[in-house]
């Protein structure tokens, strides 16, 4: 991970943030997926992160997605 980079989502469901980092990269993002659930328990977040410079991007298409639904 990137230091600096901003986290756009999150969600306890591992399949939500592929579907945002999928939404993300079809829109010319880069985003990572990075994982804070607990090995032993599985419990915790998955975060996606973009560049500080692709955050705003990032913000707008994922609420424009998510009020389309």
């Amino acid at each position: 991970m990137v230091e600096g980079w901003n986290k756009v989502f999150s969600s306890p469901e591992e399949f939500e943030a592929a579907l945002i980092k999928e939404l993300l990269e079809a829109n010319g993002l880069h985003p990572v997926v990075l994982s804070q659930k607990d090995s032993e328990f599985l419990i915790g977040e998955v975060g996606v992160f973009v560049a500080p410079e692709e955050a705003e991007k990032a913000f707008s298409i994922i609420e424009s997605n998510q009020s389309v639904g």
